[in-house]
């Protein structure tokens, strides 16, 4: 598969010996948190992805011709205690989480070219196992996901300055419930 490849990463690709590794990151409310596959850091786009080890796992990013949101899942290995009771202190759901494909020069191991992104959505569930080593396990959802969400306006005061601080156009409007409005009025004789 060489879309999106540059030449130079389609040479590194075909040659004798190929490096490569899988670069994640997670939009937290604190700041990214950004790791790959490998042992040392790397830099991509001028941000440091922390080196792992062994990453855990991720599921395979599917797509097919037909419009349907794909999800995938993330599994972190080895997470140190409090790493995990930061994680789940913060408001993630619905944060971005992007996955990349990058490859490596196998000499220098420094990243060729401009990875390839495999996957990029939202953050849904945080699943955390804790034993000998925790594991953190990330679902990531597709974008499109977001299509089947019902999206509920209210028509209330509270409502209306969320979206325009300076709209006060339904102040009055519970003054107005419950309200009985004779329509034309006793006094109308006409």
């Amino acid at each position: 598969m060489t879309r999106g490849l540059s030449v130079a990463q389609q040479a590194a690709a075909s040659a004798e010996q190929v490096a490569r590794t899988v670069a994640v990151e997670l939009d937290f409310p604190d700041g990214f948190a950004r790791f790959h596959g490998g042992h040392d850091s790397i830099s991509i786009g001028g941000n440091a992805y922390l080196g792992v080890g062994q990453l855990g796992s991720i599921s395979v990013a599917e797509e097919s011709a037909e419009l349907r949101a794909y999800g995938l899942v993330v599994k972190l290995s080895g997470v140190p205690r409090d790493a995990v009771a930061y994680a789940l202190g913060q408001a993630y759901q619905g944060r971005k989480g992007t996955v990349w494909e990058v490859q490596l020069d196998p000499a220098t191991f420094q990243v060729i070219g401009t990875p390839l992104v495999v996957f990029r959505g939202r953050m849904d569930q945080l699943d955390i196992a804790l034993g000998a080593q925790a594991s953190v396990t990330c679902r990531l959802e597709n974008r499109l996901a977001d299509w089947d969400r019902p999206r509920i306006l209210r028509f209330t005061d509270d409502e209306q300055r969320r979206r325009d601080p300076a709209d006060g156009s339904f102040r009055f409007l519970p003054a107005t419930t419950e309200k009985e409005i004779i329509w034309p009025s006793r006094s109308f004789t006409g």
